[in-house]
């Protein structure tokens, strides 16, 4: 019976032995549990030194950027700083230049309040006598041509006077030089220029006309291909002047008196219409005068002389570039009027040469000019 007992206690302390091991184990293995009863959730098992390391790189981190952020911020601040201090810096420049406007006013205001105290003789003091003796002087020399004017002029005139120009009768004088070519038509020839200028000087009458007086100049040469005396004088004149026929220079010198009306009073383009009439000498003469004289016929130095008068029609524009210098374009067409005189070198009679000059001086004298001119406009 005793050992019944042991044997039950024995199986009872290892039952009870293996039960608090299997509770020990349960506990050791559960969840932890908060203080309000919920499951905290598992940290991870760490080491502190390195957790200090890492918080320490967050913190640097963090710094860095707020310096970032920083430093942009007092980028901004100082442009704004900047601008603020020029606005007032112009703002006091702006209050100093008022106020001394208004210092100067008040001081000229001050002047001429006194000038006028003077002047009405509200005061007696030694500095009013000039202002006092100046007002006194005006008034005299006032009142002494209000007299004149009723002397002279006892009827006034209301109409308005218009304020002057500076293009009175004469008062602009103008000196045009030109050059250009002119081409010379006549019944049987046409003959072209090689030198075609002059000078005019002209001067206004009014703000739309115009006088003026020119010389002008004009030489040309060409062959005299019609003789044709190879018949007449053999070839012993081809062998002295050539087989081509004797060079002719032509020579003319004129003088012009002309109108000019302008279409428009433009500043810059001006342009106009006109007419003239003229007086031209001309010279008419062989290149080559070697003497020659076959069959009782005189050739070598012959000339012819004329003189005859012409009528010009013109047409062109001005062209302004500053206010005394511009350009002129004209076209011109003038005609012989008629013969005034002239004279031979030789008679004609027994120096056929001298008749050939004869006839083209007349035709050219008798023809037609048409000349395009193109010059300077310099006003005086």
């Amino acid at each position: 019976m005793k050992k019944t007992n042991l044997l039950v206690l024995a199986l009872s302390l290892s039952f009870a032995t293996a039960y608090a091991q299997t509770g020990e184990e349960q506990i050791l293995n559960s969840a932890p549990i908060n203080v309000d009863g919920y499951l905290a959730e598992e940290r991870p098992v760490t080491d502190g030194e390195l957790e200090q390391i890492r918080s320490e790189l967050n913190k640097q981190k963090t710094g860095t950027k707020l310096n970032k952020e920083k430093a942009k911020d007092l980028g901004k601040l100082t442009n704004q700083t900047e601008k603020l201090i020029d606005s007032q810096e112009e703002y006091i420049d702006q209050k100093i230049e008022s106020t001394q406007a208004i210092k100067d006013f008040n001081q000229k205001y001050e002047e001429n309040q006194k000038k006028l105290r003077c002047i009405m003789e509200e005061s007696d003091s030694a500095e009013c006598d000039p202002f006092k003796n100046k007002y006194r002087k005006n008034k005299k020399v006032e009142v002494e041509q209000q007299i004149q004017v009723q002397q002279a002029a006892p009827v006034v005139s209301t109409a308005e006077v218009a304020p002057s120009t500076g293009t009175g009768t004469f008062e602009q004088i103008k000196l045009l030089p030109y050059a250009g070519g002119t081409t010379y038509s006549g019944e049987t020839e046409e003959l072209e220029a090689e030198i075609a200028a002059g000078l005019r000087l002209e001067s206004n009458i009014n703000s739309r006309l115009s006088l003026g007086i020119g010389l002008n100049f004009a030489q040309l040469k060409t062959t005299d291909f019609a003789h044709n005396f190879y018949g007449n004088y053999g070839g012993g004149y081809y062998n002295t002047y050539g087989a081509q026929g004797r060079e002719i220079q032509y020579k003319s010198m004129g003088l012009d008196l002309y109108g000019k009306f302008f279409i428009t009073q433009g500043e810059r383009f001006r342009p106009y219409l006109g007419a003239g009439l003229g007086y031209q000498k001309a010279n008419m003469k062989y290149s080559n005068n070697d003497s020659y004289n076959p069959m009782g016929a005189q050739f070598g130095g012959e000339e012819f002389d004329s003189s005859h008068a012409t009528g010009t029609l013109m047409a062109g524009t001005e062209i302004m570039i500053s206010r005394g210098f511009g350009i002129n374009l004209e076209l011109a067409y003038s005609s012989g009027l008629g013969e005034m005189g002239s004279e031979d070198a030789k008679n004609p009679y027994n120096s056929p040469d001298q008749k050939r000059l004869q006839e083209l001086g007349n035709e050219v004298i008798n023809s037609s000019a048409l000349s395009i001119f193109a010059g300077a406009v310099i006003i005086f």
